[in-house]
């Protein structure tokens, strides 16, 4: 659709976000009418996103290795098959320093957040469900299919299912989408465990600390 719109257009085209800055990036067309609607005359609906995450973002060293600015579905391993080296840059697992150029989208201290408080949970699962032990259902937490069945029988908070623990692209096709429907419900607080920055894991852990403005508890 993007390159046929190019086509008919005959002109440069720019393209920025489809969302307002900081708030959970758009997965869906209707993502698009949520922030959009009246700031914009047309929105072509392509379908939703397969993967649901921004793409990856490197720069190219002189010495030809890699310095990874965005992680996305083309995680650090597969960058390492065609580079000498991949360094993955300090902002990508952590806050920008002080007077740091930001060299890449989505490195703000607060980015992809969501209006309900949102918090990640460091700890085992144990650790997590006594934690949640006395949360109502005002209370939302993304939880691992692994982990429900403990967790249902020890708290009230509402479980979101984001689906196996092993399967970490179920999460990042839904992430923002959750974040967004989370907002609606009028949740008072929103948490999650804290992803493993592994693989994909690297990309959701880059997006979450960002939609929770780096708020880890660690239990």
């Amino acid at each position: 659709m993007a390159n046929a719109l190019i086509r008919e257009a005959g002109v440069p085209i720019a393209a920025p976000s489809a969302n307002l800055s900081g708030s959970p990036s758009p997965t869906s067309a209707r993502h698009v009418r949520d922030d959009m609607d009246g700031r914009v005359d047309v929105i072509l609906d392509g379908g939703e996103c397969e993967i649901g995450l921004e793409s990856t973002i490197v720069k190219i060293e002189e010495d030809g290795t890699l310095t990874l600015l965005r992680p996305g579905a083309i995680t650090p391993e597969d960058l390492s098959v065609v580079a000498p080296e991949v360094r993955i840059a300090s902002a990508v697992l952590g806050a920008l320093k002080t007077g740091e150029q930001v060299l890449s989208p989505g490195m703000k201290y607060k980015h992809y957040a969501p209006k309900t408080p949102f918090a990640l949970l460091e700890g085992s699962e144990d650790q997590v469900a006594a934690f949640l032990h006395d949360k109502g259902a005002n209370v939302a937490f993304f939880a691992y299919e692994e982990d429900i069945p403990l967790l249902r029988s020890c708290t009230k908070a509402t479980l979101i299912a984001i689906g196996s623990r092993n399967e970490p692209q179920q999460l990042a096709k839904r992430l923002f989408w959750l974040l967004r429907e989370c907002d609606k419900k009028g949740y008072t607080e929103i948490y999650a465990d804290l992803p493993v920055p592994r693989g994909l894991g690297l990309a959701l852990y880059n997006r979450m600390i960002r939609a929770a403005a780096h708020k880890i508890i660690t239990l």
